[in-house]
């Protein structure tokens, strides 16, 4: 009898048994970790050791001799027909399988996740008799996989809303952002944010995704401890429900549009300012380690909206104290050329009545000199009741020339606007420049009595040309402010601490540049500032 036919045999298992013995030594054979079984070309179990029946749970007895394990371990008809065609592809056409992964079902009905490599086996005629297999049970391996590619995602959605609260300080998008990164984690499409507003004592609907149109009008506004999100508000807990039917004794709009519900609190500095809500299908049940995620996602953005609104806050105040100041400005200046306005008319028409006619024409003269110097505050004032953006304006140039032309040659001032060649600058610089150039204008306007000013930009190094495509941008801009004023003593002048000095410098060094300051009485005044920058260039 061949080997062929004593392995195609159902009852020739022992002689299956002495074959592989003679091939692989006995630690190999009954290790436990690895899984060893024989089948023949009928895909009948002709071997069948002790880690098989260890992992798999069913006995020799039970296998040898018939095709039913593969019944038994693949239950899914299309899962089984896949695996035995790998089978029937290794006893048929000679093909090598290595290393291929397949879920079984036990006998005891867990499921368990093994490594297959299988090989055709030949007699020495080179007729294949059947295939052997070798089953590694990576089970706890895939589960370990499994878990760290979870914490990877959990993780990877934690940073993903911090990101979000770092690029951005406008609440809106915040919240819109936050909840698209939030329910793929969920595996689930609506959601809704709501936000404590003390106007109305009741929780806001700030953001949402997925929900009809009726349910956002009756989610809009929720009162504090009425339906499952006003009890995640007041309670401060994360609560999920599985099922609204059994649990809402009230007509809930979220009944409209699902079946379980799972929402946590936004919290920061121990106060609760919102609620997150994550809404599933019937089929859909929250676990545990989800309602975790979704706490840790909810102070992250807790946090979020406190910033946001500390900023708005810090803006507004800012808001108030630009009011105030320009008040005073108005009132030390503007006021107080008119009230000399009054005087000068006043004494004019004395003097006109009393005949001293070369007097009122001296008077005459300060009042129209008065004037055009309150004309002048006025329109900077105006000017800067309208705060320039920078990038609305198209950068830093554009707004000087916008300044320019708004102020300087309206107030009759001979304004020059100079620069070598295209300058693009990092936003951080440019703001620090625009601060600068504006205080030493106001300067020049107000204090210097010139009728001239000039702004020259000047470029150095690989700012402007010369660059190779996707390297930083290294170079010095200058700027000098020039103006043919009365001029001043600076000696005097940083003593005092006045005009501004000390704040164009500070903004200067905060740059990382420099700033000079050369003027004489008599002289007029020039501010040279000098910033180095790096700003890498993008490709495309």
């Amino acid at each position: 009898m061949t080997r062929s036919s004593q392995l195609s045999a159902p009852n020739q298992a022992l002689d299956a048994e002495a074959f592989i013995r003679q091939h692989l030594s006995d630690s190999i054979i009954d290790h436990v970790n690895v899984w060893l079984n024989v089948h023949d070309n009928d895909l009948r179990i002709v071997y069948w050791n002790k880690a098989a029946e260890e992992i798999s749970g069913y006995s020799r007895e039970e296998v040898l001799g018939h095709s039913k394990i593969w019944e038994w371990l693949y239950p899914d008809e299309a899962y089984r027909n896949t695996a035995q065609n790998r089978a029937y592809r290794i006893v048929r056409k000679n093909e090598n399988l290595s290393y291929f992964e397949r879920e079984i079902r036990c006998k005891n009905g867990e499921r368990r996740t093994i490594l297959w490599n299988s090989r055709s086996l030949k007699d020495e005629q080179g007729t294949i008799y059947g295939a052997i297999t070798f089953g590694y049970d990576i089970t706890e391996r895939k589960q370990a996989e499994e878990a760290l590619k979870k914490a990877h995602d959990e993780l990877a959605v934690l940073y993903d809303v911090a990101s979000v609260a770092s690029e951005s300080i406008d609440l809106d998008t915040i919240l819109n952002s936050s909840l698209d990164r939030v329910l793929p984690t969920m595996h689930s499409p609506k959601g809704a944010i709501h936000l404590w507003d003390e106007s109305t004592r009741m929780l806001r609907l700030a953001a949402h995704r997925g929900l009809p149109p009726s349910a956002v009008a009756q989610l809009n506004f929720i009162s504090s401890g009425h339906d499952l999100i006003g009890q995640v508000f007041q309670q401060g807990t994360p609560l999920a429900v599985s099922n609204l039917g059994d649990v809402l004794r009230i007509r809930s709009p979220l009944t409209q549009v699902l079946h379980t519900y799972l929402g946590a609190p936004l919290r920061a500095k121990g106060k609760v300012l919102g609620v997150i809500s994550i809404l599933g299908k019937a089929s859909h049940q929250f676990r545990p380690e989800q309602i975790s995620l979704l706490t840790s996602i909810a102070h992250q953005i807790g946090v979020a909206v406190e910033n946001a609104r500390l900023y708005q806050e810090a803006g507004q105040l800012a808001v108030m104290e630009e009011r105030r100041r320009l008040a005073r400005d108005l009132h030390d200046s503007v006021t107080q050329s008119l009230f000399s306005l009054t005087l000068f008319a006043e004494a004019g028409q004395r003097l006109l009545r009393s005949g001293q006619l070369a007097v009122a024409e001296e008077h005459l003269a300060w009042l129209s000199q008065t004037a055009r110097d309150a004309l002048k505050e006025m329109r900077l004032l105006v000017y800067e009741l309208r705060p320039v953006a920078l990038q609305e304006s198209g950068g830093l140039v554009m707004a000087i020339q916008q300044r320019l032309d708004a102020v300087e040659r309206r107030a009759g001032i001979k304004a020059q606007l100079i620069v070598d060649r295209p300058i693009t600058l990092p936003p951080h610089v440019e703001e620090g420049l625009y601060r600068i150039i504006q205080e030493a204008l106001n300067n020049a306007l107000k204090h210097a009595m010139a009728d001239a000013v000039s702004v020259r930009f000047h470029l150095e190094g690989r700012g402007a040309s010369g660059r190779t495509e996707g390297q930083p941008i290294d170079g010095c801009v200058t700027v000098t402010i020039e103006d043919n004023g009365q001029g001043f003593d600076c000696h005097a002048a940083r003593e005092r601490g006045g005009m501004g000095l000390i704040s164009m410098h500070e903004r200067a060094a905060k740059m990382g540049g420099e700033l000079t300051l050369i003027s004489r009485p008599g002289q007029g005044t020039r501010v040279v500032v000098s910033v180095p920058f790096r700003q890498a260039r993008r490709s495309g």
